[in-house]
């Protein structure tokens, strides 16, 4: 699962609370776990309160079964890059895998757009991650 910005915190929130269904079931595919199997999360926000950043949002829970997360932040964004160090060092307290870039600039909402500014690469580094988990096969022989 992938998210940016509010969608990073819809992300998180998403991989702590996929336990029970919020509605019931309709037809097979509803019968699929919830849980993502990894999260991506680009600028996340919302992860802290607003006047608290050094707590995770009370929506967040963070325990051993949270799926591996990979973050990207710039330090310049003006949502807090504060959000992205909390939430991994929750993830890394509770043992579960976190991968976590913190680029110099960049702002907030570049996505997949190139710009001069290193964070441009974090697909780059997406996918290596996701390949050095497993996630990823080789279509080569």
């Amino acid at each position: 699962m992938l998210g940016f910005s509010a969608g990073g915190h819809l992300t998180a929130t998403a991989s702590a609370n996929y336990e029970t269904r919020t509605y019931p079931e309709v037809d097979a595919a509803d019968k699929e776990d919830c849980r993502p199997n990894f999260t991506i999360l680009i600028y996340p926000a919302y992860l802290t309160p607003e006047n608290d950043h050094t707590h995770l949002a009370p929506e967040v829970k963070v325990t051993p079964n949270t799926p591996p997360a990979f973050i990207v932040m710039t330090e310049d964004d003006p949502i807090h890059v504060e959000n992205a160090f909390t939430y991994a060092l929750a993830l890394k307290n509770a043992k579960v895998p976190v991968e976590l870039h913190v680029y110099a600039s960049g702002g907030h909402g570049y996505g997949l757009r190139h710009s001069p500014n290193a964070v441009s690469h974090w697909p780059q580094r997406a996918a290596e991650w996701l390949a050095a988990q497993g996630w990823l096969k080789s279509s080569s022989p």
